[in-house]
C-alpha cells in the first residue's frame, strides 16, 4: 500500500510539475490553432537558425508527451509535415511516437503496472483475441489503423497485459504509419497554405494537400467499420 502511494505522489507531482511549467512559459498557447497561426513564423525562423538544437527538442518533446500521455502529439505530427516536409517529416514522427511509446511501455511495465492494471483490466477485450499472439498482435496494428481509440490506452493495455515488448514494438511501429503518413502530409499542406499569407481555418480545406489526405483518413475510419457491419449481417 505505501509503495502505491510513493507512485501515485510520484505521478502526481509530475504532472503538477509539467502544468506549472506550461502555465509559466505560456506552452499551452503553441497546442492551439490560434497559436499555431500566431507563431507560425516564429517557429519557422528559429528552425532555420537552429536546425539541429530545434529538431532535438522537437523529438525530446514529442517523445516526452507520449511517454506521459499528454496530449498534442496530433499537433507535432502537424509540426512536422510543417517545417520539415512529407519526406522528412514522416521518419522524424515515427522515431519521435516509437520512442516515446516505449518509454511509456517501460514505465507502465516497470513502475505503475499494479495500478494501472486495477484501473484498465477490464478493456483487456480491446487488445487480446483467441488464437494466441498472432491474432493479438494483428489486433494491435488494426487497433492503431482506426484512430478512434487513443493510441495512450493501446499502450498501457499493451504493457500491463503482458504483451512481449518486440511485438509491441513491430505492431506500434507498422500501426502508426497510416495515421502519421497522414496527418504529416496535411501539416505540409498547412504550409503551402501560409506561404500564401493564409490563416488556417476551415476554408483551407478546399486545398487539395489538405483534403485528400483527410479523406484518407476518413477512409481508415470508415473502411473497417463498413467490413464488420457487412460480415456480421452476412
Amino acid at each position: 500500500m505505501n509503495k502505491l502511494w510513493y507512485r501515485l505522489l510520484g505521478i502526481g507531482i509530475s504532472a503538477l510539475v509539467i502544468y506549472m511549467l506550461f502555465n509559466h512559459y505560456g506552452l499551452w498557447s503553441y497546442l492551439s490553432l490560434d497559436g499555431f497561426n500566431h507563431y507560425h513564423q516564429q517557429i519557422l525562423e528559429f528552425e532555420q537558425k537552429h536546425v539541429i538544437s530545434f529538431t532535438l527538442i522537437y523529438i525530446l518533446s514529442y517523445i516526452v508527451l507520449i511517454a506521459c500521455c499528454i496530449p498534442g502529439t496530433i499537433l507535432f505530427d502537424l509540426l512536422a509535415g510543417f517545417i520539415y516536409g512529407t519526406v522528412l517529416g514522416t521518419p522524424i514522427v515515427l522515431v519521435s511516437y516509437l520512442s516515446g511509446a516505449i518509454l511509456n511501455f517501460i514505465l507502465v511495465r516497470t513502475l505503475f503496472k499494479d495500478v494501472l492494471h486495477q484501473k484498465f483490466s477490464h478493456l483487456r477485450h480491446i487488445v487480446l483475441r483467441d488464437g494466441g499472439r498472432t491474432r493479438t498482435a494483428y489486433n494491435l496494428i488494426g487497433l492503431r489503423f482506426i484512430p478512434i481509440i487513443p493510441f495512450w490506452l493501446l499502450n498501457i493495455l499493451a504493457a500491463i497485459l503482458d504483451i512481449p515488448l518486440v511485438t509491441f514494438i513491430i505492431t506500434t511501429f507498422i500501426g502508426i504509419i497510416p495515421t502519421s503518413v497522414i496527418y504529416v502530409m496535411i501539416g505540409n499542406g498547412v504550409r503551402s497554405q501560409l506561404a500564401e499569407n493564409a490563416k488556417v481555418s476551415l476554408d483551407v480545406l478546399t486545398n487539395p494537400e489538405l483534403w485528400i489526405p483527410l479523406v484518407l483518413l476518413a477512409l481508415l475510419i470508415i473502411i473497417p467499420n463498413l467490413y464488420k457491419s457487412f460480415k456480421k449481417n452476412s
